[in-house]
């Protein structure tokens, strides 16, 4: 076979240097290659799982936990507060004692007669008892002489409240409008009611006569009423009508009196 002609060596020396280089390009192991450096958080960052986005502390709770261990609060220890009583002072406390109940005579002192729980009306004109108009707590006393010729007899009631202790107080009043025309008795006199100035709360009397055409069988008698927030009184003094004073009406000082007992309460 016949040979083929050399290359000239000029030639070849820059081919092979050629082909040296873009083997070292290519076939290289990647041992020798070049690495940026990198910080341990960056390295941590690309090996390990990504963390799971944050989330509401309170989402995905544990459910199955017991009621009273997710509401449980602290024990606090309230002071208790300190008892109010309903009343400033007891019912009899506003009631007279028979020293200060009014007399029709300085020679015939009242004794205490009976005491009772005020379930009876008081004097002529009044139709039904405090409690029927709507007390819900009442308390009377009764007074006499010792000839029995004169009593008197003093209710006190209680109400829910103000308004109520008001209308009840217009009721009294309103009965003695009418009262005249009820007693059917020839001598049957109802006189106006007049206000009784009195420190605190309200007070009211009027006068009445009734009974006999004779004045020695007619009776005369006074109805006081008194009315101090949710409390009113009704007090009565009566005597034969020719031994009723002269120029003082005795209910008209028992409401002074009386009222005199809210002042503190």
């Amino acid at each position: 076979m016949p040979r083929l002609p050399r290359a000239p060596q000029a030639l070849l020396l820059p081919a092979a240097l050629a082909l040296a280089l873009g083997l070292s390009a290519c076939g290289g192991d990647g041992s020798d290659a070049a690495e940026a450096p990198t910080s341990p958080a960056a390295t941590t960052s690309a090996t390990a799982p990504a963390a799971p986005p944050a989330s509401n502390p309170t989402e995905g709770a544990r459910t199955d936990e017991p009621e009273a261990s997710r509401t449980a609060r602290p024990n606090r220890t309230l002071a208790p507060l300190p008892p109010q009583p309903l009343l400033a002072k007891p019912a009899r406390a506003h009631l007279l004692a028979a020293d200060r109940m009014p007399t029709v005579a300085e020679d015939r002192p009242w004794t205490e007669a009976t005491k009772g729980d005020g379930s009876r009306p008081v004097g002529a004109c009044q139709k039904a008892s405090l409690f029927d108009i709507g007390a819900i707590r009442t308390t009377e006393r009764r007074f006499t002489t010792a000839d029995g010729s004169a009593t008197a007899v003093q209710v006190l009631g209680r109400f829910a409240d103000r308004s109520s202790a008001y209308r009840a107080a217009e009721v009294l009043m309103a009965w003695r409008a009418d009262c005249a025309e009820r007693l059917s008795s020839p001598r049957a006199k109802v006189g106006e009611a007049h206000d009784v100035p009195v420190r605190t709360g309200f007070g009211t009397v009027y006068a009445a006569t009734y009974g006999e055409r004779s004045a020695d069988g007619a009776r005369a008698t006074a109805l006081g009423v008194v009315r101090k927030g949710s409390w009113i009184s009704v007090v009565e003094v009566a005597t034969d009508e020719r031994r009723w004073p002269s120029g003082r009406n005795p209910a008209r000082q028992a409401v002074r009196r009386i009222a005199a007992t809210f002042r503190a309460s």
